[in-house]
C-alpha cells in the first residue's frame, strides 16, 4: 500500500461535489473536511482524521461525489484507485465490515447535522447539536465523554465569534458547563430538553406564520 501514499498540503481540494468518483483516500496523518452545498451556503458535513477514509461513497453507489473534500492540515493519504478498492472489499470481508460500520456512522451523523439546519435559531441548533453529542458519548459507556466539537461553528453554519457568544450565554444561563479540556456537562437535562422543545416549536410556529 506504500505505493499509494501521497502528501497533500493544507488547502488542497481532493475532490469537489459532483466530480466522478475515481479514488478512495485513507488518512494516515492530518485532517480532511467534507462539505456540501446547501442552497448558497457551504455546510461542514464532517472532519476526518487518522485511520478514516473518504471518497468511498461515490464508488460504492456508482455516482458522483456527494461532498467536497478539502485538506485542513498537511496530510499523508493513501490514494487507492477504484479498481484496487473494489478488489480489496471483495477479497477481505473484515475490511468490508469495517467500512460499512464507519460508513453507516458517518451517514447517520451527516444526516443529523444537515437536518439541524431546519432550526433557524443558532441557539436552538447549538442545544440540539450538543444534546446529540452528549447522547453519542453516553452510548460509549464510561469511556465516552461529551466534547464540544472543534468544528462546531462550521457545523452550526455561523461565525466562530457568534458561536462563542452563544456558548457563553448557555453557560451563563446555567444550561451547560464547559471545562478547559473541551468536555461539557448538561446541568439539568429535564430543563434543557424543555427549553430545546420550546425553541423547536417556536421556530415552527414562526415559519407557519
Amino acid at each position: 500500500m506504500d505505493n499509494y501514499a501521497k502528501t497533500f498540503k493544507a488547502g488542497t481540494i481532493l475532490f469537489e461535489e459532483g466530480d466522478p468518483g475515481t479514488d478512495v483516500y485513507v488518512i494516515q496523518s492530518g485532517r480532511v473536511r467534507l462539505t456540501k452545498r446547501v442552497f448558497r451556503s457551504e455546510v461542514t458535513v464532517e472532519e476526518l482524521g487518522k485511520g478514516e477514509f473518504c471518497g468511498e461513497l461515490a464508488l460504492v453507489m456508482k455516482t458522483t461525489r456527494p461532498t467536497t473534500a478539502t485538506v485542513l492540515e498537511d496530510a499523508q493519504l493513501l490514494v487507492v484507485p477504484a479498481e484496487q478498492f473494489e478488489a480489496m472489499i471483495q477479497q477481505n470481508s473484515a475490511i468490508t465490515l469495517q467500512m460499512l460500520k464507519r460508513l453507516a456512522t458517518r451517514i447517520t451523523r451527516a444526516q443529523f447535522r444537515l437536518s439541524n439546519f431546519a432550526l433557524r435559531r443558532p441557539m436552538a441548533r447549538l442545544l440540539h447539536q450538543l444534546r446529540a453529542e452528549w447522547k453519542a458519548s453516553s452510548l460509549q459507556g464510561s469511556e465516552g465523554v461529551p466534547l464540544v466539537p472543534d468544528d462546531l461553528a462550521a457545523v452550526l453554519g455561523i461565525e466562530p465569534a457568534e458561536m462563542d457568544e452563544i456558548l457563553t450565554k448557555a453557560v451563563k444561563d446555567r444550561l451547560i458547563d464547559v471545562h478547559e479540556d473541551g468536555v461539557f456537562t448538561i446541568r439539568n437535562r429535564e430543563a434543557y430538553d424543555k427549553l430545546l422543545m420550546y425553541l423547536e416549536l417556536h421556530d415552527r410556529f414562526e415559519f407557519l406564520n
